[in-house]
């Protein structure tokens, strides 16, 4: 069953332009990204999420500073907690290719130990490290995990229309990529269980946030352990998430291009020879021109949607592209890894594209094997086509850029309720849900009260205790 719960959210407080402190979720903030989030604001939530890495030290890094940056937010009252429990009503406003949509969803805490989480995508233990050591430091829930939820009634969305129609938001913020992110208080206990209770029989599949889930549950199993007490909602085994109906207009999913590199001897017609053994290989009539936007790549790629083929686009660094097409779908029979039984994949796994893509063309004929992809040492991934292309332009060991359709909503609800896991960065559902607007900690029980203090360094046993969860979690889960 699945089992949600309202919470005393934490936000920022009026103090602050809530513009200059919302930020994308930690894996998207990399680069210059940093530098510019830290000089909009120096209460911008990147301290947190993903703080600079100085010259750091056991007693001194990242996690602590982030700890401390919580802290003396705290005591100044840009952060605030809510004082009665509540599930928070979430829309996003955004436009692409000229269509604005609302994405509705609405924060709550899932806990974790009753609720049937299905995921699609395999993780890395770089990543759940990092993030580990950030709760282990802040206790907190910082982040939203992305779920998705069966609700083709609009059951769930009916009640929190009811609310964000009849009253104003209580936060609304704007990001970089034009999206509006409103935010909402429902207190009604009456509401709440009504939504929990058509919630109860579903099962919750995760859109994005895979690290997350995974590091929130360790963190559990180390709490169980260690045999801790928190009060409330806010306790360990109880998870931010973000819960979204699968069958919400406004659900958009993106596709996120391969750009290759690195891959030693790399040859375009050895590559194409190799491809065409599975593939029919169109060759677009685009003068030298196909790496100038990738349009004429795209145009066929949807083509091919509407025609039900499998294809693939290619850009090489000659500004030529290819149109993959799968000739037999019983290759990736043959091909496709098996399942933890010795068994076969399932069809919907075995005819995504980007299944094939993994399966066929990175790994059988560039070698780019699953240990590769883990070690992130031939492939970058992007949003955008563009982005890709300037990649394959500057990188000095450029050598392919690979072009995908959207993965289908259904198919993450197929593959993820057969156990089975997509390639990472199979899905991209935009926008992303913004970090800062709300987030919870953890109510250790023993905790002081909040009189102007979110935890005293060295005067408080919680943080002693968050740093043996870390360190259980870390070494023996």
């Amino acid at each position: 069953m699945t089992r949600i719960l309202p919470f005393r959210g934490i936000r920022y407080t009026d103090k602050v332009d809530l513009d200059k402190v919302i930020t994308q979720p930690y894996d998207k903030i990399k680069g210059d990204l940093i530098d510019e989030y830290y000089k909009r604001n120096p209460y911008n939530f990147t301290r947190v999420i993903q703080a600079k890495v100085l010259p750091d030290s056991p007693i001194d890094n990242r996690y602590i500073r982030a700890r401390k940056y919580l802290d003396k937010w705290f005591k100044k009252g840009i952060l605030e907690r809510d004082k009665v429990p509540a599930i928070y009503p979430y829309y996003q406003e955004y436009t692409i290719d000229g269509v604005t949509r609302t994405r509705k969803g609405v924060s709550v805490l899932v806990n974790l130990r009753e609720t049937e989480i299905k995921a699609h995508e395999k993780t890395l233990d770089g990543p759940k490290a990092d993030r580990l050591k950030l709760m282990g430091e802040t206790g907190c829930h910082t982040e939203h995990v992305f779920i998705l939820y069966p609700d083709p009634k609009k059951v769930v969305n009916d009640i929190l229309d009811s609310v964000t129609e009849s009253k104003k938001p209580i936060a609304v913020g704007h990001d970089d990529f034009d999206c509006t992110h409103k935010l909402w208080v429902l207190t009604d206990k009456k509401k709440i269980k009504a939504i929990q209770d058509f919630l109860a029989p579903q099962a919750l599949f995760i859109a994005d946030g895979h690290h997350r889930t995974e590091t929130a549950v360790n963190y559990m199993k180390a709490a169980d352990v260690l045999g801790v007490q928190a009060k409330g909602t806010e306790l360990p085994e109880n998870c931010l998430m973000t819960l979204i109906s699968m069958d919400d207009p406004g659900l958009l999913v993106l596709p996120t291009h391969r750009f290759v590199h690195s891959v030693p001897d790399f040859d375009k017609d050895e590559f194409l020879k190799k491809a065409g053994k599975y593939f029919k290989i169109e060759i677009p009539k685009c003068d030298g021109t196909c790496g100038s936007g990738g349009k004429k790549l795209t145009e066929m790629l949807e083509k091919a949607v509407e025609d039900k083929q499998h294809a693939i686009g290619v850009h090489f660094k000659d500004k030529t592209c290819a149109l993959l097409i799968l000739k037999k779908i019983t290759d990736m029979d043959k091909l496709a890894p098996r399942n933890e039984n010795g068994g076969m994949m399932s069809e919907t796994w075995r005819t995504l594209d980007v299944t094939i893509l993994h399966t066929i063309l990175l790994d059988s004929i560039l070698g780019i094997d699953a240990e590769k992809l883990a070690a992130q040492s031939n492939v970058i991934y992007h949003r955008h086509v563009e982005d890709g292309l300037k990649s394959l332009s500057s990188h000095p060991k450029a050598n392919a850029l690979f072009v995908l359709n959207a993965t289908k909503t259904e198919e993450v609800r197929l593959v993820a309720s057969a156990g089975e896991r997509m390639p990472q960065k199979s899905t991209d559902y935009f926008p992303k849900l913004i970090s800062g607007m709300v987030f919870s900690k953890i109510q250790y029980s023993g905790y002081p009260k909040e009189k102007r203090s979110f935890c005293r360094f060295r005067e408080n046993w919680v943080i002693c205790l968050n740093f043996l969860i870390f360190t259980f979690a870390y070494l023996f889960l």
